[in-house]
């Protein structure tokens, strides 16, 4: 079928409306007609920084909400009219010794929503193995389920992955995108949340957001107090600027930080007193298994989680792309299709 879409035709250039040939539905697809997108910091990137990684012209879109339109034929858990999540994954093999564990998102044939040359959710039709297709719980309004499929995902992923239990210390580091959601999923949680920052100049927010705590990283006495004091932290921002030493210095005895945050590919350091002392690590986490992402968006809806948007018309792609790059948006773009 042909549909239209916001397409990048070359790296660094604008987006425009241009037509988009969707291959014909397989058999285990859905075909969805997007109604809202959201627009990553990732999407942003694979059109400027990251765009060798990427095949031009380009698609991009990974946080797209909408209706199934047309089911293949052997297509068995969803059906026309169900409102679906389509996130970073579109397909897994489901075979392979990790798939077999439920470990997906780690799968060697895994394919992601745009990056092998397919199209995401900045065209107005997304066709997608049916397993990737989530379904959105009533509960949770359209606009807001986007972000929830790549951010989301993300930052909920460790609470399961790595055993975060009721009663942890649990620590975010950087209030934006990813951050403002760790923040509300750990205090639903039943976490002790500390929320970390450059300067106390988003305290307010981040204890709207479930913070129970306040450290200042610039501040030597913020500092001080706040050491061993955090079983997990989660790192969301990203950057050469920041100081990993500090960082492991709030880490309990056994305590893990978990990065989520890109840090530029610049090598991480890591004090190996601290980690054999204290017993401490370091992991990352990238997106959620399946079984993650059904899970998050049923806990969200449970617990009237959502992330604080900006909604665009989908016209208007590219001034989105142009706030997201000059990071004023507070704190996720939504782009609404017509």
């Amino acid at each position: 079928m042909q549909c239209q879409a916001r397409t990048c035709q070359e790296a660094g250039k604008p987006l425009e409306n241009a037509p988009l040939v969707l291959p014909c539905l397989l058999d285990e697809e859905v075909q969805v007609k997007v109604c809202y997108s959201g627009l990553c910091a990732s999407d942003v990137g694979a059109f400027g920084a990251a765009a060798f990684m990427y095949k031009f012209p380009l698609v991009a879109g990974h946080e797209g909400v909408g209706k199934i339109t047309a089911v293949g034929s052997k297509v068995k858990h969803r059906k026309v009219g169900d409102v679906v999540g389509l996130g970073i994954y579109r397909n897994s093999c489901g075979d392979c010794k990790v798939c077999s564990r439920g470990k997906d998102n780690a799968c060697g044939e895994k394919k992601l929503m745009f990056m092998q040359g397919q199209s995401g959710s900045f065209g107005d039709y997304v066709h997608i193995d049916e397993r990737y297709a989530i379904p959105i719980p009533s509960a949770i309004p359209m606009e807001y389920a986007g972000p929830l499929m790549c951010a989301g995902c993300t930052v909920f992923s460790p609470f399961v992955e790595h055993d975060i239990r009721p009663g942890d210390r649990v620590g975010v580091l950087g209030i934006g995108g990813l951050g403002h959601l760790a923040l509300q999923f750990a205090k639903a949680w039943g976490c002790e949340v500390t929320a970390f920052g450059r300067s106390d100049t988003k305290k307010a927010e981040a204890e709207s957001f479930g913070a129970h705590n306040f450290v200042v990283t610039s501040k030597a006495d913020d500092v001080a107090a706040a050491k061993n004091s955090i079983d997990f932290l989660l790192v969301t921002a990203s950057g050469p600027e920041l100081d990993w030493a500090q960082l492991f210095g709030f880490l309990a005895n056994g305590g893990q930080i978990v990065v989520m945050g890109f840090t530029q590919m610049t090598p991480i350091p890591v004090p190996p007193m601290d980690m054999l002392m204290k017993q401490c690590g370091i992991v990352g986490s990238a997106g959620s298994t399946r079984g993650v992402a059904h899970q998050m968006l049923e806990f969200a809806a449970l617990h009237g989680i959502k992330p604080q948007i900006e909604v665009l018309p989908i016209a208007e792609i590219n001034s989105a792309i142009k706030k997201v790059t000059e990071g004023t948006v507070r704190y996720r773009m939504v782009l609404k299709f017509d």
